[in-house]
């Protein structure tokens, strides 16, 4: 297991790196958005420097709101473009896994066309990933349209994918955390945790809401050795600190 946390995208990248180093993070999930962390403001070796630095590695993470299942073809054109814009400056700082997320149009429009326009957009940018040494790895929302089955066409229909599994979004509207992690355990890559009360996504430190940690983190340990992002909003960085012991604690008495 290599843990690690996220760059805020309206603060200064090059110290939010050198926070996660000093806190004895394995590695950077790097969030690329606006305003301050996009493309063309980023000095990529000024960022290659600060996490060698620190002897961090680092994963990808584009905007969760780039609308790659809108029913207007011409926005959706425009989120591929943006998404390999970013994959550009991912290559660059050699991250190999890059995280997409579920989108869905209007409710005029099905669940099954929603898939479809997604399953266009995605295929164009892990096509275009792939050739850069990146995997794309699609990460599921609080919506009532990213139920399982949904995610399994999704997933069936583009084998390069990777599946996303951020855990609190899995604990919302009736689902269990662990039955996703069950069913999508073969293309499992990346984790987001955080916690909250079931009903809304606070993205709270470990043991603050309602998810049992324990039983999750007892299975997941026997299926998983990678990467764990703590997505935890917070100003006081002790509850991210708080969470990463407690992470920790449980992963080794499991």
């Amino acid at each position: 297991m290599k843990i690690g946390f996220p760059t805020h995208p309206r603060r200064d990248i090059l110290e939010e790196i050198r926070w996660i180093g000093e806190n004895g993070f394995d590695f950077v999930d790097l969030f690329l958005e606006p305003d301050r962390n996009v493309p063309e403001k980023l000095e990529i070796k000024k960022i290659k420097n600060a996490l060698a630095a620190y002897a961090l590695s680092s994963v990808g993470h584009t905007a969760w709101n780039l609308p790659l299942g809108s029913e207007h073809k011409s926005l959706r054109r425009a989120a591929v473009q943006l998404v390999q814009g970013y994959l550009q400056v991912f290559a660059e700082l050699e991250t190999p896994k890059v995280t997409v997320h579920a989108n869905w149009p209007s409710g005029l429009f099905s669940d099954l066309e929603g898939i479809k326009y997604q399953l266009e957009a995605l295929g164009e940018i892990t096509e275009y990933a792939a050739p850069l040494g990146i995997m794309i790895v699609y990460e599921s929302l609080d919506t009532r349209r990213c139920t399982k089955e949904n995610i399994h066409k999704i997933l069936s229909a583009n084998k390069k994918l990777g599946f996303h599994a951020d855990i609190g979004h899995l604990n919302l509207l009736g689902r269990k955390p662990l039955d996703y992690l069950q069913f999508f355990r073969a293309r499992l890559e990346h984790i987001h945790l955080h916690d909250n009360d079931g009903h809304r996504d606070l993205h709270l430190p470990l043991g603050a809401g309602n998810i049992d940690w324990r039983e999750l983190l007892a299975y997941l340990k026997k299926i998983y050795d990678g990467t764990i992002t703590l997505e935890i909003f917070s100003r006081d960085k002790e509850y991210v600190l708080h969470s990463k012991h407690v992470l920790q604690k449980i992963w080794q008495e499991v």
